[in-house]
């Protein structure tokens, strides 16, 4: 009897899941640089809040990465947005509890889509 592991190993894309792991990692990158360069009032930027966020953009690109199987909705481009956007809305509820919110969250969802939609045209 295969467990769930080896299913998912078995029937996962791997070139979707580099492309997606690569993407959100330069969104990561990108999405920690500009944090690191905003001022927010009473906020203090540290190196372990820009790597959560970072880690938070490169979980949505493993989640992405995995998920291809996950229908939501019929249109395949539509299906990777919706569920691009949340992944990235789960993966970016973590940062919003250290400060930055809103705006992180939203940042998350919008490489959660933007991650998907690469890594389905792509792959």
């Amino acid at each position: 009897m295969i467990n769930l592991f080896e299913q998912v190993v078995i029937s996962m894309n791997f070139k979707r899941f580099i492309i997606a792991l690569l993407i959100s990692g330069l969104l990561g990158i990108l999405c920690a640089y500009g944090t690191s360069t905003v001022e927010i009032e009473d906020f203090e930027i540290t190196l372990p809040y820009l790597l959560t966020i970072f880690y938070a953009r490169l979980l949505i690109g493993f989640f992405v990465g995995i998920a291809e199987h996950i229908e939501i909705l019929k249109n395949t481009y539509q299906n990777a947005a919706v569920r691009g956007a949340l992944f990235g809305l789960i993966a970016s509820i973590v940062i919003a509890f250290y400060g930055g919110g809103v705006i992180l969250v939203s940042a998350g969802i919008v490489y959660g889509i933007i991650t998907d939609l690469f890594a389905t045209r792509l792959s």
